[in-house]
């Protein structure tokens, strides 16, 4: 493999023996299976609840029309089992449920996020923060004044996350907790159904490509000791630009220091 010549062997064997996690198998989280099996990763948990439609195939990487109606985790495992015959994939065709996932992310090493919806995100870093996690999350975005780019963010060692960074829209957390009586109200006051304002706008594969491939060269700089990861970088592809953001002075965090490790057992 030519990119033993970048990590050494170790590097390798430090990527190759890594669990981990991906929730969300659409856009974004395909094409990080796919270049986390090109780097030799080879144990693999998939989380993702949809199934292939006709509009998600200018995106998804590996889906063919015949996969339509299809699992998006069976799809993404059919990916890696080309690349990695014999990798090791567990297979969870269901949405992310911390009453169910909760024990088996604690098994990661690695955890990626690549959702839409920043309730689930909030999910994971509950989760990722109670099992001591390096959690990298991804977001892609194409705005109706013509903006296009992501950002990926990199928590661990209870540095940061998404909620010290204020990255986590607090109505959208704020309207989850909410019954449809009180979501009734909520859209009342706004003029709209406010579900509507949430729903994701147009995806393109290249963008999602570059999110992801940021995303993923991050996470081999940190198995394999080459640099610090960046904690936060951003991919304006209107501009174009690749930039970084030095993390702010951070006050008090629930997730980052009540919670870092509560889930792991003392040594």
């Amino acid at each position: 493999m030519r990119h033993l010549g970048l990590f050494g062997a170790e590097g390798q064997s430090r990527i190759s023996k890594a669990s981990v996690t991906i929730v969300g198998l659409g856009g974004l989280g395909v094409h990080v299976v796919q270049q986390l099996s090109y780097l030799g990763v080879r144990n693999f948990l998939l989380i993702d609840g949809d199934e292939v439609a006709a509009s998600n195939l200018n995106r998804l990487v590996g889906a063919v029309e015949a996969d339509e109606g299809e699992s998006k985790v069976l799809v993404a495992a059919r990916q890696i089992e080309a690349i990695q015959p014999g990798a090791t994939v567990v297979q969870e065709p269901r949405q992310f449920d911390p009453d169910i996932h909760d024990d088996l992310l604690g098994k990661a090493d690695v955890l990626f996020g690549c959702l839409d919806e920043d309730p689930v995100r909030l999910q994971l870093v509950r989760a990722a923060s109670g099992w001591a996690l390096s959690y990298i999350d991804l977001a892609s975005d194409v705005t109706a004044d013509g903006e296009f780019g992501g950002r990926i963010v990199f928590a661990k060692d209870g540095e940061r996350c998404l909620s010290c960074l204020g990255e986590l829209d607090q109505h959208a957390l704020a309207r989850a907790q909410m019954d449809e009586t009180r979501r009734a109200a909520d859209d009342a006051i706004y003029g709209v159904d406010r579900d509507l304002l949430s729903e994701t706008g147009p995806s393109v594969v290249s963008v999602n490509g570059v999110v992801a491939s940021l995303a993923v060269t991050e996470f081999f700089v940190y198995l394999t000791g080459l640099r610090e990861p960046r904690g936060y970088i951003t991919y304006r592809g209107d501009l174009p630009t690749v930039g970084s953001r030095i993390d702010p002075e951070r006050g008090y965090c629930h997730y980052c220091m009540d919670l870092w490790g509560s889930r792991r057992s003392p040594e």
